[in-house]
């Protein structure tokens, strides 16, 4: 396989699919975990947070802290794993895309280039996902 220099990111706040494309068009793919959980807040009896527990709100502020820390390092290992990238194109549901090319924005140093970030289904599968990433970068969609 040649050099890497595109790479098709979809995420969520939980995990992130790195597609990585060479020139010749072969495609690899690395999964990172994120520690974000969404448990453990202390909530009603509808499910909402419990704003009547005498340490609700300290209770809450913690998991809210937690979860930014959580989220935090979840991007810096992202973001390193992004270095050798030259273009990149990010897709997912939710907020977590943003969240990341704010990220990879606040880098002087980053280099490579966001050529997109669009919104995709939570379902989408891999074969989709990596479907995408080739249409993208303009690479032969190869089929099974």
């Amino acid at each position: 396989m040649g050099q890497k220099p595109f790479v098709g990111v979809w995420l969520d706040h939980r995990q992130a699919f790195l597609f990585w494309l060479d020139d010749s068009a072969d495609l690899s793919v690395t999964t990172l975990e994120s520690e974000y959980q969404e448990e453990g807040e202390p909530t009603d009896s509808r499910g909402k947070p419990d704003a009547t527990s005498s340490s609700g709100g300290v209770a809450h502020a913690s998991v809210e802290h937690r979860r930014k820390e959580q989220l935090k390092h979840y991007y810096k290992k992202l973001h390193k794993s992004l270095r050798p990238a030259e273009r990149i194109f990010i897709f997912g549901p939710g907020q977590a895309k943003k969240e990341l090319v704010s990220v990879l924005e606040k880098d002087k140093g980053h280099r490579a280039e966001i050529i997109g970030v669009e919104n995709a289904d939570k379902k989408i599968t891999r074969p989709q996902m990596a479907a995408w990433v080739r249409r993208e970068f303009e690479m032969p969609v190869q089929t099974p």
